[in-house]
């Protein structure tokens, strides 16, 4: 467990929440929509059967990671905070992001069935790696405190908007904006090396719809905040949010050092994907107001941006002509 130290600031800058905030978002959300039927994953059937043993052991926890964990975040949304949202605009994006992780799950369902990868075990994959068992049950943890099948708090109540900003918190930011960035980190160092490309176009689309549920996410806890001064008044509250944001980053750097050793896997090492995972959970704690953690200035993994991963830098700016039609 990593302790926060006095360093550290522990109280949120409070920014002003627009209305237009969730309107453009779920604008945005509308122009990006894809179908996977629109990539040709079957081309990359050749290179598949080229990669070595530590290769292809990573593409399958990979795919089987992103296979679960979007039925997750699914169930995550529809169960936990979603009721509970009552701005119309903000329930419209999350309508959307729901529909989009049935796009997810249907493209990654795909890629098992095209390479003939072992359902069975790829769908078991929580039962058979403890740390992603770990990952889910840190998720379902936060969202059963506020979930209605599970009983969960009086979401009027101080105590029941604390959950459901720690259920969105480890749904959009942790999980979609930490250890989906370093999943998709990964499946493009594959294309970086020249194979599995039509896959990781496919994942620039994901990347692309994850980064607009980081973002709703990002703006339901700040707006969230607004409304409720005295949840950012409470230290002890604020000092919990900010541990779990460091305990998510610990439990990723555990799951990238059992995938990648002290061996290059796609040219990647555990040092140089540590430091990008720091890097991102700098710019998260920033965008919730909090002082950067790690002190990761910049992006260690240049391939990323030679490759001119747009949503990576602004996803605002993103038009519709750029999703499709790989």
């Amino acid at each position: 467990m990593v302790l926060i130290g006095k360093k550290h600031v522990l109280e949120w800058t409070r920014l002003s929440r627009r209305h237009s905030v969730f309107q453009e978002l779920y604008t945005k959300q509308k122009q990006a929509v894809w179908f996977p039927e629109e990539i040709n994953v079957q081309i990359d059937i050749n290179d598949y059967q080229w990669l070595s043993s530590e290769e292809k052991n990573l593409f399958h926890q990979l795919v089987a990671y992103f296979t679960t964990t979007e039925l997750l975040v699914q169930n995550v949304l529809g169960e936990s905070f979603y009721p509970y949202v009552m701005d119309p605009r903000a329930k419209m994006c999350m309508t959307v992001q729901m529909f989009m992780e049935d796009i997810h799950s249907d493209f990654f369902e795909m890629i098992l069935n095209s390479f003939s990868l072992d359902h069975e075990s790829l769908y078991n994959i929580a039962e058979s790696n403890p740390i992603i068992n770990r990952k889910q049950q840190m998720v379902a943890h936060y969202a059963n405190a506020i979930s209605i099948s599970q009983g969960g708090g009086d979401p009027d109540s101080i105590e029941g908007k604390k959950a459901i900003l720690m259920a969105i918190l480890i749904n959009n930011v942790i999980q979609e904006g930490f250890w989906f960035y370093s999943g998709f980190a990964m499946f493009f160092a594959m294309r970086e090396t020249g194979r599995m490309r039509n896959i990781c176009n496919g994942i620039d689309l994901v990347l692309i719809d994850e980064s607009f549920h980081m973002r709703m996410g990002v703006e339901m806890i700040l707006t969230m905040l607004e409304e409720n001064p005295e949840i950012g008044q409470d230290a002890a509250f604020v000092a919990n949010v900010q541990q779990c944001l460091i305990d998510g980053v610990e439990i990723e750097l555990e799951f990238l050092k059992s995938l990648l050793g002290d061996r290059q896997v796609f040219g990647l090492s555990y040092n140089e994907m540590a430091q990008y995972l720091k890097f991102v959970a700098d710019r998260r704690m920033e965008e919730l107001g909090f002082a950067p953690y790690y002190l990761v200035e910049h992006n260690p993994l240049k391939f990323l941006e030679k490759q001119d991963l747009m949503t990576l830098q602004n996803f605002f700016e993103i038009t519709p002509n750029q999703y499709t039609n790989f």
